[in-house]
């Protein structure tokens, strides 16, 4: 999966997605980082938006329900 954060349309994380026998998504390899990067903490709220060819956004919600924007970062993880 290329997943990207909703408000930044350039920077793409390369995330692992795996299935299981129901169909359900999980989302593996590379996802960490992602999380790491971005500062997400148990209570925080993930909105999900799938696009089709291997391409979904994300926007996160704080534990105060308001919306975290990290449109301005810069890293080189995505190439590690």
């Amino acid at each position: 999966m290329h997943l990207r954060e909703a408000s930044c349309g350039y920077y793409r994380w390369i995330v692992d997605a795996i299935y299981d026998a129901r169909g359900k998504m999980y989302l593996n390899i590379g996802w960490e980082k992602f999380a790491r990067h971005h500062n997400l903490e148990a209570g925080f709220i993930l909105l999900f938006s799938y696009f089709g060819n291997r391409d979904m956004s994300v926007k996160v919600f704080d534990e105060r329900r308001c919306r975290r924007d990290y449109h301005g970062d810069s890293t080189d993880e995505e190439d590690d």
